[in-house]
């Protein structure tokens, strides 16, 4: 029977999850909360899920499929998708199983990872402070290495444009100085609900970019049979690494989840959770899969690289 800890007088002491006669229903693990002047939606949840997990790594998405081979990524990008979903499933329950034994309904991550080593066994209580700082550690470095890929890819990009439709000439780093202005000034907003209408706003411009990639795609399509159905054994990890930075998301989980009202909403069948994972499924599925069959084997690192460029 799966355990955890509380605390006596005697000490911590084994408490029975969710299933067993003493343990925590869904009812009590996803209580509603008071509801405040953060708390945001389902529908606002769902957008900035959506928002979050649609990065820069679908455009890399052609070139994941063509060390795969075409069908096999087809194959193993839902069961990629099922895994995220599975760990992500699990740690939500996690944190609202630990917020249950120490009654508190909001925690981050770090303090997830605390609260479970320190409720956990008696030789590794002690070190709940040393493993708070580890992950913080690791969340800072990922969302390091994920928000410079965001300026330099934004960078080039403008630099691209405007040096090829205008007298505007400005280095990368010209480009990346002027980007941390406005940038900075988006991190002021502390709370989700008043960026909400922002990320509603980055999704609807997202997908009409995604519908001038895929207009492009499709206008000259190879046969499927021209490709390889099953890539090398020995590049698969590159089509794995490739997928996982593109469902980049987990990061900012429990900050949504956390601000709503209604947590039970988030992990239901079709919740927030399921829909932003399976809609973002479909289309990764359609720009890696169309990607690779429009270029084959010449596409390169960013699909936009491959398109047209035009003056």
């Amino acid at each position: 029977m799966s355990q955890s800890s509380y605390s006596t007088a005697a000490g911590n002491e084994l408490l029975p999850m969710a299933g067993s006669r003493r343990g925590p229903g869904m009812a009590e693990l996803f209580a509603r909360r008071q509801k405040d002047r953060r708390s945001i939606t389902p529908d606002q949840a769902l957008a900035h899920m959506c928002k979050v997990m649609m990065g820069t790594g679908m455009l890399s998405l052609p070139l994941a499929f063509k060390h795969s081979g075409l069908w096999l990524g087809m194959a193993l990008l839902p069961v990629l998708c099922a895994i995220c979903i599975y760990c992500t499933r699990q740690l939500v329950f996690a944190q609202h199983y630990i917020g249950y034994v120490k009654s508190q309904q909001k925690m981050d991550y770090a303090n997830v990872m605390r609260a479970a080593v320190e409720l956990g066994p008696v030789w590794i209580r002690e070190k709940g402070y040393i493993f708070k700082q580890v992950v913080n550690f690791n969340m800072f470095v990922a969302q390091l290495g994920f928000c410079s890929v965001y300026f330099v890819f934004m960078a080039d990009n403008l630099k691209q444009f405007f040096d090829q439709t205008s007298t505007i000439h400005i280095s990368q780093a010209g480009w990346i100085g002027m980007l941390l202005i406005p940038i900075l000034a988006l991190c002021t907003i502390r709370e989700l609900k008043a960026l909400a209408p922002l990320a509603a706003m980055a999704n609807v411009v997202y997908i009409v970019a995604v519908c001038i990639v895929l207009h492009e795609l499709f206008s000259d399509l190879q046969p499927s049979s021209s490709l390889p159905a099953a890539g090398r054994w020995e590049d698969l990890p590159l089509f794995f690494g490739t997928v996982m930075f593109a469902f980049e998301g987990v990061a900012v989980v429990l900050p949504i989840e956390n601000e709503m009202d209604e947590p039970i909403h988030f992990i239901t069948a079709n919740g927030v959770l399921n829909t932003s994972c399976f809609l973002v499924l479909i289309l990764y599925s359609t720009v890696g899969f169309f990607g690779y069959l429009r270029f084959g084997d010449g596409v390169l690192d960013t699909i936009t690289l491959n398109l047209p460029q035009t003056t």
